[in-house]
């Protein structure tokens, strides 16, 4: 139906839709563009009518941004008030518990994007924060143990480009229980 509308020369309306939640994050990495500090969020009616009016115009496919989306209270109640729509939970994973990635699973809608951004020293390097690889790793492992489809992103720059962009990084993200990699920017 929404590709049929677009051919007929229909209102133009994205077939995938970012949202970001929150300004809120448990991090400060390098290159972000959220502020360090940021306390700015969308209200739950505010999220609920963006997906709402979203799916009236045939777009139920979306991608959940933050900040860190798992530190907006409430989040997961709200998408999943709409089982008839798609979410990509884009996460560095660090709060992604086994109780969360069970919950995520059972609604079978929402599957997260789990952002790395370099092996242990670099992650803690790009992250200001430490023990951030293993902590997202933890992660990653509530995933597989709940049997959730998962995916792992990374933006790429000459600080992590040695370490991620190898076939090893990609067979050690396919044994954590990852089903897709996804390299979204490149920055030189």
């Amino acid at each position: 139906r929404f590709e049929k509308r677009q051919m007929e020369g229909g209102p133009f309306f994205p077939a995938f839709v970012m949202i970001s939640v929150t300004e809120t994050c448990n991090l400060s990495c390098t290159g972000c563009w959220v502020s360090h500090g940021g306390k700015r969020q969308l209200t739950p009616a505010q999220i609920d009518g963006i997906i709402s009016q979203s799916k009236a115009q045939g777009s139920y496919f979306f991608g959940i941004l933050g900040g860190e989306p798992l530190m907006y209270n409430g989040l997961l109640d709200i998408l999943e008030k709409h089982p008839d729509c798609y979410f990509q939970l884009f996460t560095n994973a660090t709060m992604l518990t086994e109780k969360t990635a069970a919950r995520l699973a059972g609604m079978g809608n929402v599957t997260p994007l789990i952002s790395i951004e370099g092996l242990k020293d670099e992650s803690d390097r790009r992250r200001r924060k430490d023990d951030v690889y293993e902590r997202t790793l933890r992660g990653l492992r509530a995933c597989r143990k709940a049997r959730l489809i998962f995916g792992v992103a990374a933006s790429i720059g000459k600080s992590n480009f040695d370490e991620l962009v190898t076939r090893k990084h990609i067979e050690n993200m396919a044994k954590e229980g990852a089903a897709y990699l996804w390299y979204y920017i490149y920055r030189p």
